[in-house]
């Protein structure tokens, strides 16, 4: 099936799409909070790691926290985001965001600060992550024509990618002078001007639907959107690939800074410099993966991509048999998982708004996060376990062996014939 743009957008739609305006400031509020989100994300292991002292169990608990919101309640998040209006969900996300961040900086001021309220923190941001990102998901559809989501979802990707590769080292060598917790600070301050942004959009045709009547149960409303998720093949390939990734990524996500940080004992600012590399990396492959979608199709670069991951983290559990080259290897490895992670994600951008109806997809996007949301915190507390019981090293081995996964799922995989969508599976 043809992509190409209606009449009146010129070839470049991830630069058109900006002149679409509630996109622009949807975009813009997005780079605000993905820059909070990087900057707290940073300060999250240094807080708990260096300053509070929490052993690697703690750690991976932390980190499930941090990641088990779609756990909790992503699937009745589904159904509310589709019956109310999309805005007033992120302005209501992003205030959550706001207090939970504020509270750290304050604390560590009072000289009050625990690992339980780094949990507890963690666990509002992560609840509030479920309706921003369910509810952001579901809001392109009503501020682009359907055909640029897919141009949109690049665009606040290789956005994303940029802040990436600039928060890190930033936050790195601000700690140097700074103590870690009043990053927070920051965190607290992007999410207030995303708020600000957020309330300029105006997305056509998003109303609330009403309160479900006796014929339209609540769990049906939740089976539905599961039933389109694990009927449609290209979304149920996507899950299974994605689920199991994110399983080995929660380990290693867990355990790698407990391993740089207090095994290593790498300085905060060269912490901040891998993140950096990797984030570099991405931005590369964010500029690359769109036209290679265009020019190899979107299903078989995914699958490429896809099949990269586990070579991409081998390098992490090799920092850790050959520990006076660690920096180079841990370099490496973030390097490749950037490129692996953006271009998968480039490559799979709006495939699920093109197959899936707008009255599914706060549902879809719902069910789906829960599944591969839900493995990260799941391996992260896997991770946990197994560093306990032998080691760091052997938690990293288990995470590049649950990433290799996937790549039998490729072999098996009927898809793997395709290099573009289908058109009879578009809506």
């Amino acid at each position: 099936m043809s992509l190409s743009p209606p009449a009146n957008v010129a070839p470049d739609d991830t630069v058109e799409v900006l002149k679409v305006p509630d996109f622009r400031w949807l975009w813009a509020a997005n780079g605000f909070r993905y820059a909070a989100a990087e900057v707290a994300s940073f300060a999250l292991p240094i807080t708990a790691l260096l300053l509070l002292h929490a052993p690697p169990l703690v750690m991976s608990l932390i980190f499930m926290c941090s990641r088990a919101g779609f756990l909790v309640v992503g699937l009745p998040a589904g159904v509310w985001i589709d019956r109310w209006r999309k805005k007033p969900v992120l302005i209501c996300a992003d205030v959550a965001y706001t207090v939970a961040f504020a509270s750290v900086p304050l604390a560590y001021v009072l000289n009050v600060l625990t690992v339980a309220q780094l949990l507890v923190v963690a666990l509002v941001v992560s609840l509030a992550g479920v309706f921003f990102d369910v509810a952001h998901s579901s809001v392109l559809p009503y501020v682009l024509p359907r055909r640029l989501v897919s141009d949109g979802n690049a665009r606040l990707q290789s956005s994303e990618t940029a802040i990436q590769a600039v928060s890190p080292s930033v936050a790195g060598l601000v700690t140097q002078s700074v103590a870690a917790p009043f990053l927070y600070c920051f965190a607290a301050l992007g999410h207030l001007v995303s708020l600000v942004l957020l309330r300029h959009i105006h997305p056509k045709g998003d109303v609330t639907r009403g309160t479900l009547g006796p014929e339209r149960a609540f769990r049906r409303e939740i089976m539905d959107g599961i039933r389109v998720l694990f009927r449609q093949p290209l979304l149920r390939l996507l899950l299974n690939q994605a689920a199991l990734n994110n399983f080995g990524a929660g380990i290693i996500l867990s355990m790698l800074p407990v391993f740089l940080l207090k095994e290593i004992g790498l300085a905060t600012w060269l912490y901040g410099l891998m993140s950096t590399l990797g984030a570099l990396a991405g931005f590369a492959a964010s500029l690359l993966a769109p036209r290679l979608r265009r020019r190899f199709g979107e299903i078989r670069m995914t699958l490429i991509f896809s099949a990269l991951a586990p070579f991409a983290v081998l390098a992490a559990p090799l920092a850790e048999v050959f520990r006076q080259a660690a920096v180079p290897l841990i370099a490496l490895a973030e390097i490749l998982i950037g490129i692996a992670v953006v271009g998968r994600a480039v490559s799979t951008a709006g495939l699920r708004a093109r197959v899936t109806p707008n009255e599914y997809m706060g549902r879809v996007t719902a069910a789906y996060s829960v599944v591969i949301q839900g493995a990260t915190p799941l391996g992260a507390l896997a991770g946990g376990l197994i560093a306990s019981h032998w080691f760091t090293g052997a938690a990293l081995w288990a995470g590049v062996l649950a990433m290799a996964l996937p790549l039998v799922l490729l072999l098996l995989s009927p898809l793997r014939r395709y290099s573009r969508l289908p058109t009879e599976w578009e809506v």
